[in-house]
């Protein structure tokens, strides 16, 4: 690795991978029948679809609060409800949206930005002070751990949703 690498760099790479696994990941889903896309059996939040609606949602959320279109509060609140994702087309444009969102507020980032603390205390009452970047692993993390659940509902479905590894990433880039 190049050592003049920067944090946000690193960021921005691994938002590059989140979004080349979700487009493979949305893809693998036209192998699913409706009644597979809608039943409960994914171990995120219900069905694949719920699941989906749930990764896209918080990614949208946080992004939401990092570029500053919303406060923390209203950020928490957003959600894709399934209904929204009904069909791969529907689901595939939803995710552009936040994507474009997501890779627009990455762009407007420096280094010295991503290192300043983020404080919010949430209607829960939790609090939390963290750097940007951490946040922002955070939220990649998230998305890694969100497919993965679903990757894991398509092979028991009995399909092959493919592979999601970082390195076939970093191979499709060179």
């Amino acid at each position: 690795m190049n050592p003049s690498f920067s944090r946000l760099e690193m960021i921005k790479m691994f938002y590059a991978f989140n979004s080349w696994a979700t487009g493979q990941l949305i893809k693998s889903l036209a192998q699913l029948s409706e009644e597979e896309w809608t039943d409960p059996g994914c171990s995120g939040n219900g069905s694949t679809r719920e699941t989906l609606a749930h990764l896209l949602g918080t990614q949208w959320g946080w992004f939401s609060w990092f570029d500053n279109s919303l406060s923390v509060e209203k950020s928490i609140a957003l959600r894709v409800h399934p209904e929204e994702i009904s069909t791969l087309e529907k689901l595939a444009d939803k995710w552009q949206q936040i994507d474009r969102q997501t890779h627009s507020c990455l762009e407007k980032l420096s280094e010295n930005g991503i290192n300043e603390n983020w404080s919010a205390t949430l209607p829960n009452g939790f609090s939390m002070t963290l750097p940007l970047w951490q946040l922002l692993l955070h939220v990649a993390n998230h998305g890694t751990h969100t497919r993965a659940q679903i990757i894991a509902a398509i092979r028991r479905f009995g399909y092959d949703p493919g592979s999601y590894e970082f390195f076939r990433f970093a191979l499709s880039q060179k």
